[in-house]
């Protein structure tokens, strides 16, 4: 008889320390669901930032195709052009003297400045400079 006593203390240690052994793993299994539904959301995130990135790069190379397009075109116009100024040159002798005649000097004057290291360099040069003459004066120069 004395060995029942001995034997349910036994037991009922036994099922309290399967009772802590199971409590135990009940919360790590709960962390678990807990970092798992965190990685779950993290990947959906990062999901989404893929597609919008991918839809943003989609968006820049229609944008750099369409670019690419907008220059071919205005590098046609611009031969065109070309081809068309060099006809006229040849074609008409007075156009093709005038293309040759420099400019006047106070246009020329114009085009003529310092190098600049800055804007505010620049802004002083610009406030500073000479008058051109009236269009109604007669200079010098003709």
């Amino acid at each position: 008889m004395r060995l029942l006593p001995a034997l349910l203390a036994g037991m009922v240690l036994l099922i309290a320390i399967l009772l802590l052994s199971n409590r135990s793993l009940q919360h790590d299994l709960n962390n678990a669901g807990l970092q798992r539904d965190a990685l779950a959301a993290q990947v959906q995130q990062r999901d989404q930032l893929i597609t919008v990135l991918n839809q943003q790069m989609r968006q820049r190379e229609q944008a750099e195709l369409a670019l690419r397009e907008d220059l071919s075109t205005a590098r046609q116009m611009m031969q065109s052009r070309e081809k068309q100024r060099q006809r006229s040159l040849h074609e008409n002798l007075q156009t093709r003297q005038w293309a040759d005649t420099g400019l006047p000097a106070d246009v020329s004057r114009l085009h003529q400045r310092p190098a600049f290291s800055s804007a505010i360099d620049y802004l002083r040069w610009l406030s500073g400079g000479q008058l051109m003459p009236d269009a109604g004066q007669q200079t010098g120069h003709q």
